[in-house]
C-alpha cells in the first residue's frame, strides 16, 4: 500500500511539473511569435517610409528626404535580418523571407529609379517615375509580409490554446491527485480492519502516506495558483499601453507572486547611468527602495546573470544592497533584459534560504517582466517616431492634421478661442546655400526649441515641413495670438544659435495667424487662412507678423502657399 502511495504521488509529480514546463514553453513560444509580428510590422512601417521619402525627394528634391531615404532602406535591410534571424526555426516563414528579400530589392530599384531620375532628368521625369510606381496595382513587400503576418496570427492561435489547454491539465492533475488520496485512504482503513497484527506499522504508513499526499496536494494547487498569477501577469502586461500601466500592474501582480521574500523593481533610466526604484513590497521592500545606483553596483547587471548563483555562497553581496542596509547572505538580483539590452533589475532578500523553486520562479517572473518592459519601450519608440519631428523633436504634420480637429470640438464646446500660427524662416534657402546644410540644421533645431520653451503644455508646436512651422494655441483669442506671435519673431531675431566653434549669423522669421472662429471653422480653412497671412508678412518684407484679418483687404487675390519660394 505504502509503495502505491508512493508510485501515485510520484507520477502526480512529474505530470504537475510536466504540465507546468509545457505551460511555461507554450508562454516562451507565443511571446516568440509575438516579437516575430511586432518585427514584421516594423518592417511594413520601415518600407512604407521609404517608399514615401522616395516619392518625396523624386517631387521635390530635397536633400532631407533623400537622407531619411537612406535611412528607411538601411533599417529595413536589419529589419529583413532581424526576421531571418527569428524565424530559423520555420522552413515556411525562412522562405519567406527570401520572397521578402526579393520584393525588397525590387522595390529598391524601383525607388531608387526615381531618385536616378530626378538627378538625371530632373522633376518631370521623377514625377512620371512616381505616377506609374503609385498605379502599380500590387506592392509585392506588403504582400508578402502580410502573407507572414497571417501565419504567424495563425500560429499564435494555435499556441494560445496550447497554453489553455496545459492550464486545463494542471487542474486535472490536481482533481486527480484528490481522487487518488481518498482511495487510498479508504484502501488503508480497510486493510486495519482485517490484519490485527500489522495495525501499528500500517497506521504509521498510513498516516506517512496522508502526510505526503497532502503536501503533494498542497504543492499542486500552489503551482496550479502560481501559473495561473503568472499567465495573468503575462496577459496583463501584454496588454499595457505604458510604463506607468506596466508597474501599476506589476505592484498588484508580484507581491501574491513573491510572497515570502521582500523585494524591489527598479529601472535604468533613459540615460542609463542611475538605477531607481519603481515598486517594492515586503517588509524590507522601502529599504530596498531608498537606493539610487549605478549598473555598475549591481552585480547581477554586470554579469547579465542571476546573482548569486545557486550554491555560490562566497558571492559578494552587491553595493547597492550594502548602500540599502542588507547585508544578509539570502538575497537575489535578477537583471531585467530585452534584445540583449538591459532594462532594470529585480532584487529579493529573505530571511531564510532563496530556495531552488523559488530561484526558478522569479528567474520566470524577471523573463517575462524584461520582455513586457521591452516591448512597452518598443511600442513607445514606434509611437514617438509616428509623431514627432526627429530633427526638431516637435509634433510633425501627420499629427497635426489628426488632433487639430480634436482641438476645433474642444474650442467648440468651450465656447472659446483657438489661434494657429504659421511660421517660415526668411530667406532659409539663401542661408542653407551659404552656411551649408548642417548649419541650416541647426538653425532649425534652434528654432524648434524655441517654438517648444515658448508654448504651455496645451499647446501644440509642430513642424509643417522644411522651414515651416505652425502652432496651434488653445484658448487663445486673436489679440492674445497676435501678441504671442510678436514674442517668437523677437526671440528669434535675438536667438543666437552655437555651431562648431562659433554661432550661426541671425535669422528672422514671418509669421501668419489666424483664429476661430473669425478665420474659419474647419482645419482647412484656419490653415488656409494662417498660410495667406504668412504669404502678406513675406510680401511686406519678412520679419514680422500679419493677421488672416488683413488678408481678405489687402489681398483678394492670394496666391496659394504653394506659389512661395
Amino acid at each position: 500500500m505504502a509503495a502505491s502511495a508512493v508510485i501515485l504521488i510520484v507520477l502526480l509529480a512529474a505530470a504537475v511539473f510536466s504540465t507546468a514546463r509545457r505551460y511555461r514553453l507554450d508562454q516562451q513560444w507565443t511571446l516568440h511569435t509575438y516579437q516575430v509580428r511586432e518585427q514584421i510590422l516594423l518592417l511594413i512601417n520601415n518600407a512604407r517610409d521609404a517608399e514615401m521619402q522616395a516619392r518625396s525627394y523624386g517631387l521635390t528634391g530635397r536633400d532631407a528626404a533623400f537622407q531619411q531615404y537612406w535611412h528607411a532602406i538601411s533599417a529595413l535591410e536589419r529589419d529583413t535580418d532581424d526576421i531571418a534571424e527569428l524565424v530559423a526555426d520555420d522552413p515556411v516563414e525562412t522562405a519567406a523571407v527570401k520572397q521578402l528579400r526579393d520584393a525588397i530589392a525590387a522595390r529598391r530599384n524601383q525607388l531608387e529609379q526615381i531618385i536616378n531620375a530626378y538627378r538625371s532628368s530632373g522633376p518631370a521625369a521623377a514625377q512620371a517615375d512616381v505616377i506609374a510606381l503609385l498605379t502599380r496595382p500590387t506592392n509585392p513587400v506588403r504582400d508578402v509580409a502580410s502573407g507572414m503576418l497571417d501565419r504567424e496570427a495563425a500560429l499564435l492561435k494555435s499556441r494560445e490554446a496550447d497554453s489553455a489547454r496545459n492550464s486545463r491539465n494542471v487542474a486535472i492533475a490536481a482533481a486527480v491527485a484528490l481522487g487518488g488520496s481518498l482511495a487510498l485512504l479508504i484502501a488503508a482503513l480497510a486493510s486495519v480492519g482485517l490484519e490485527q497484527r500489522r495495525r501499528l506499522r500500517s497506521e504509521r504508513n498510513l498516516e506517512d502516506s496522508a502526510r505526503r499526499l497532502e503536501q503533494a496536494l498542497h504543492d499542486a494547487s500552489h503551482a496550479g495558483e502560481t501559473l495561473r498569477r503568472l499567465a495573468r501577469l503575462t496577459e496583463l502586461l501584454q496588454n499595457c499601453r505604458d510604463l506607468g500601466e506596466a508597474i501599476n500592474v506589476i505592484e498588484r501582480a508580484l507581491p501574491p507572486l513573491l510572497p515570502e521574500p521582500s523585494g524591489c523593481l527598479a529601472l535604468i533610466n533613459a540615460s542609463r547611468n542611475i538605477v531607481e526604484s519603481r515598486m517594492h513590497w515586503g517588509e524590507r521592500g522601502p529599504e530596498l527602495a531608498e537606493a539610487v545606483y549605478t549598473p555598475d553596483d549591481c552585480w547581477a547587471l554586470r554579469r547579465s546573470q542571476p546573482h548569486p548563483g545557486a550554491g555560490d555562497a562566497t558571492a559578494p553581496v552587491c553595493a547597492h544592497l550594502v548602500q540599502s542596509g542588507v547585508t544578509a547572505s539570502h538575497t537575489l538580483c535578477l537583471p531585467l533584459s530585452s534584445q540583449g539590452q538591459a532594462l532594470g533589475v529585480l532584487s529579493l532578500c529573505s530571511l531564510s534560504p532563496i530556495l531552488s523553486d523559488m530561484r526558478q520562479l522569479a528567474a520566470t517572473v524577471a523573463d517575462q517582466l524584461g520582455l513586457a518592459l521591452g516591448n512597452l519601450q518598443l511600442q513607445a519608440s514606434l509611437r514617438t517616431q509616428s509623431i514627432r519631428d526627429p530633427l526638431t523633436s516637435l509634433f510633425n504634420r501627420r499629427y497635426l492634421e489628426a488632433s487639430i480637429p480634436r482641438e476645433l470640438v474642444r474650442a467648440e464646446r468651450r465656447q472659446g478661442g483657438l489661434s494657429v500660427l504659421m511660421f517660415d524662416l526668411d530667406h532659409f534657402k539663401r542661408y542653407n546655400d551659404t552656411q551649408g546644410h548642417d548649419a541650416g540644421d541647426a538653425l532649425l533645431g534652434a528654432f524648434g526649441a524655441l517654438l517648444a520653451r515658448s508654448c504651455r503644455r496645451e499647446d501644440m508646436p509642430c513642424r509643417f515641413g522644411g522651414e515651416e512651422f505652425t502652432m496651434v494655441l488653445t484658448d487663445a483669442d486673436h489679440a492674445n495670438a497676435l501678441a504671442h506671435a510678436e514674442t517668437i519673431r523677437a526671440a528669434t531675431s535675438a536667438l543666437v544659435v552655437p555651431y562648431r566653434s562659433g554661432t550661426l549669423p541671425p535669422a528672422s522669421v514671418s509669421i501668419g495667424v489666424a483664429t476661430y472662429p473669425e478665420h474659419g471653422d474647419s482645419p482647412e480653412a484656419l490653415l488656409r487662412m494662417a498660410d495667406q497671412a504668412l504669404y502678406r508678412a513675406k510680401q511686406l518684407g519678412r520679419n514680422r507678423v500679419a493677421s488672416a484679418g488683413d488678408v481678405a483687404q489687402h489681398m483678394p487675390d492670394v496666391k496659394p502657399a504653394a506659389s512661395r519660394t
